[in-house]
């Protein structure tokens, strides 16, 4: 999957990739680049995000669980970077944040009967319908790792057809625009005071286009995908929106078409 990035009138600053790839036995990898581009580059020092997830799975396949999930941004010479592992067995996540050369380090408990997803996890179970069918109307909360002794949550909110139909009906391009979903995420993750991402996904659960809402700096971020397919010639790496929602097999079929 690419995406343009674009903010006020310019609709190219940046761009995105994103991919899932199967490692075999179960394990999987998900994978998201985005960089600036032209004189946004320059003005931002040309910045590049890198979001890493390992992932396992469970109810027999059908459920990933994060193993561990890497960020890294990197701005001129300064780079950022959380790495956070999940122990299941000692039901403990241990989180590593490097900023500035300093280094540390945090331990939380994994409580009996919770499963913390990392973002990218969240949104692959989102897709298969983990926590229910992705519908109009429906409201999802999905629980990360907590960070500074407060709770971590994602929350997705589905509008309802008639919100959907005004909110379409406004919209210059149309095509694929289905389920508009407001999601909440970390203010951290996303640059803004409310983590607040208002998106519009085809009836097949991909996201087609969204904006990030009041960023820092920049202000309202947009994003528009641009390919859905297959981003290699490896059939490890499986093309969002083919069959992702009937589990994740080990073997992925050699299937080249484009979404």
């Amino acid at each position: 999957m690419k995406y343009n990035i674009g903010f006020w009138i310019f609709t190219r600053v940046g761009e995105g990739e994103a991919t899932f790839q199967s490692l075999g036995n179960g394990r999987y990898l998900a994978y998201h680049e985005g960089k600036t581009l032209g004189l946004v580059a320059w003005i931002s020092r040309y910045r590049r995000d890198f979001y890493r997830s390992t992932m396992g799975t469970i109810n027999n396949g059908k459920r990933l669980i994060p193993l561990r999930f890497e960020e890294e941004v990197v701005i001129g010479k300064k780079i950022r970077k959380r790495i956070t592992t999940y122990d299941y067995n000692a039901r403990r996540v241990f989180v590593e944040t490097q900023k500035e050369e300093k280094v540390t380090r945090e331990e939380i408990e994994i409580p009996f009967g919770v499963i913390y997803d990392d973002p990218m996890t969240a949104f692959y179970n989102f897709r298969s319908g983990v926590s229910g069918k992705v519908e109009p109307g429906k409201k999802f909360s999905i629980y990360t790792v907590p960070r500074g002794g407060s709770q971590k949550v994602i929350r997705m909110v589905v509008a309802s057809k008639e919100e959907a139909g005004k909110k379409r009906s406004a919209e210059v391009e149309k095509e694929r625009k289905d389920l508009f979903i407001t999601v909440t995420l970390d203010k951290e993750l996303v640059g803004s005071l409310q983590g607040l991402v208002e998106t519009w996904f085809s009836a097949d659960i991909v996201p087609v286009s969204g904006i990030a809402k009041d960023v820092f700096f920049w202000g309202d971020i947009t994003g528009k995908l641009t390919y859905q397919g297959f981003l290699e010639s490896s059939d490890k790496f499986y093309p969002l929106g083919k069959g992702i929602e009937k589990g994740f097999p080990d073997r992925l079929q050699k299937k080249h078409a484009k979404s």
